[in-house]
């Protein structure tokens, strides 16, 4: 799988790109601001239908026009696939595939898939938890066609027990247990999959990434795992949740990110960022969701494209303790007993304050976590990783190998793991480098690559 050609008209700082591409590394050198980073967002949205940063429509589009296009031709499994998209500044947007017009972006983002590190990767690792929950969901969404559906369920039963424990006071409590238990029930049966289904992921992610990093540094230890919610406030989380709930909703933390013109994320909502992209995200899917009860494979779990409803795949991964962090059975009861137990504290606070919205993900080095103890190069280098494994991941799913989009990946890296970096990803995939520096590449065999310079709004093909 490859990009052939891209054409930009209009989109943020290029008013017409065209561009023949090869499979294999492509660098695109540029000064900061020169619009590199802008390039490899185009290549994102055709693979996904939005964009990696948090942005709205409009901010794609050239402020002197009122659209853009973006053009590639893709080359997979040996077929040339056709993707237009039109953005109009009124918020709508015109889609094709192959010449044809379709309606959903759905019609086209299997077509193209794409991993990108980008510098706000690093939030992965040293940011809120819900970086590692969103890392781990969008990999899931590009991997099972239900789980958008299911995610946006969840948090449309989640805003109805939120809206609920609002409700209750101290007077009332005894008489709403009706009503919470049957939230409680479609909480716990739609929490329960997603949580499920990460555990799954992580299963075939961490071998993976413990294998990247010990390629970077030898002689360490490194480890992932899952942290429940309930985890979480048993430890020193239960304090510190405490004292942020008494000083009130305008506290800023890692459980209240506030960012202007974003949404609070209060770890309850599974989005952040404009609240148009949030709108547009619920609206494109919520016929989908209407049909998502509907669907025979709503609830169905897989590992290596294998179904895991199947009781004899169930009892192996419950005979084997080191596979997950309990009985993979056993999660909708604890996420029953638990929801129970501190229903008085959800109460109290008036938010769910157990559920895969509050989940985390733990890196270990050297049984260490990697947020407080990791290096800087070490926290860098596992955020690279983790997107090695996702890239990894992915073409076991789709039988190719994705594209990969590297932004500014060169810059805070030594040398040593510079050319490691480079020699681990080679010449046998399409690959997408930006550079600010040149001074960066002093010392790397970069003749097998392609180089364009990105400049005055232009990428032209670069001679050495």
């Amino acid at each position: 799988m490859f990009l052939k050609h891209l054409e930009l008209k209009n989109f943020r700082n290029y008013i017409n790109i065209n561009l023949d591409l090869k499979c294999g590394l492509i660098l695109f050198l540029g000064e900061n601001g020169a619009g590199k980073t802008n390039l490899l967002e185009s290549v994102f949205y055709l693979a996904n239908g939005k964009s990696h940063r948090l942005t709205t429509q409009n901010d794609l589009i050239n402020h002197e026009s009122d659209y853009c296009i973006i053009r590639g031709l893709i080359e997979s499994g040996g077929d040339d696939k056709l993707i237009e998209i039109q953005l109009n500044n009124d918020g709508s947007l015109k889609i094709k595939f192959n010449k044809v017009f379709v309606k959903n972006k759905s019609s086209f983002t299997p077509s193209l898939a794409t991993v990108i590190f980008s510098p706000d990767d690093l939030r992965i690792i040293k940011s809120s938890p819900f970086y590692r929950r969103n890392f781990i969901d969008d990999i899931l969404e590009k991997t099972d066609s239900n789980f958008l559906n299911l995610r946006l369920k969840y948090q449309k039963i989640l805003n109805q027990r939120n809206s609920l424990l609002k409700s209750i006071s101290g007077f009332n409590i005894s008489n709403s247990n009706n009503t919470i238990e049957i939230w409680n029930e479609k909480l716990i049966e739609t929490g329960s999959l997603i949580i499920k289904k990460r555990l799954v992921l992580i299963k075939l992610i961490k071998p993976v990434f413990i294998k990247y990093m010990n390629y970077f540094f030898n002689k360490r230890n490194f480890d992932i795992k899952y942290m429940f919610s309930w985890e979480r406030l048993q430890s020193s989380d239960e304090s510190f949740l405490n004292e942020n709930f008494e000083k009130g909703p305008n506290m800023q933390s890692s459980y209240f990110l506030k960012q202007k013109n974003y949404e609070y994320d209060n770890e309850d909502n599974e989005y952040i960022g404009d609240t148009s992209v949030k709108n547009e995200l619920e609206s494109n899917h919520s016929e989908t969701i209407k049909n998502f009860d509907k669907s025979e494979d709503s609830n169905d779990l897989y590992i290596n494209n294998k179904k895991l409803n199947d009781k004899n795949n169930l009892d192996n991964l419950n005979n084997n303790p080191g596979n997950f962090p309990m009985q993979f059975d056993k999660v909708d009861k604890v996420f029953e007993e638990k929801l129970d137990y501190y229903f008085k504290k959800d109460v109290s606070v008036k938010t769910t304050t157990i559920g895969p919205h509050r989940d985390d993900l733990t890196i270990f080095i050297d049984g260490c976590d990697i947020r407080n103890f990791g290096s800087q190069g070490q926290q860098r280098i596992a955020a690279i990783c983790l997107k090695l494994a996702e890239l990894d991941l992915l073409a076991e799913s789709i039988k190719e190998k994705p594209i990969l989009l590297l932004d500014d990946v060169l810059s805070e890296l030594d040398l040593e793991r510079k050319h490691l970096l480079l020699k681990l990803i080679g010449n046998n995939f399409q690959t997408f480098i930006t550079a600010a520096n040149f001074d960066y590449l002093k010392d790397i065999d970069l003749k097998y690559c392609e180089k364009y310079l990105v400049k005055d709004n232009k990428i032209i093909r670069y001679q050495d």
